[in-house]
């Protein structure tokens, strides 16, 4: 249990590195948050919250100066490239599936 909760620290402390910033250790959740609000479906506010923690990520490394430690630059960039096609798969799934469901009403 304990060597478990040691493993989990390293990881925290590496991804915490790329993620958050000395003067606000919860700015990456904060930004993802506030992100999350523009939508009210909770299926968009999810994928813009992913993508928001991306962004505050590449953001902070970039402007602080520090060496990544755990994924590089360009994986943030695919990562943000990736969820949003996913994003757009969900979105057209969902305007189908209300596309059907409006047709059986009729």
């Amino acid at each position: 249990f304990y060597g478990m909760l040691d493993d989990m620290a390293v990881t925290h402390d590496s991804k915490s590195h790329d993620y958050a910033s000395n003067s606000d250790p919860f700015g990456n959740y904060h930004f993802a948050g506030e992100m999350s609000k523009l939508f009210n479906n909770p299926h968009d506010a999810g994928f813009i919250g992913r993508i928001a923690e991306k962004v505050y990520r590449m953001a902070n490394i970039e402007n602080s100066g520090k060496v990544v430690q755990n994924e590089t630059i360009e994986d943030t960039e695919t990562d943000i490239a990736t969820i949003t096609v996913l994003w757009m798969a969900s979105r057209r799934a969902r305007r189908m599936a209300q596309a059907s469901k409006d047709r059986r009403i009729i």
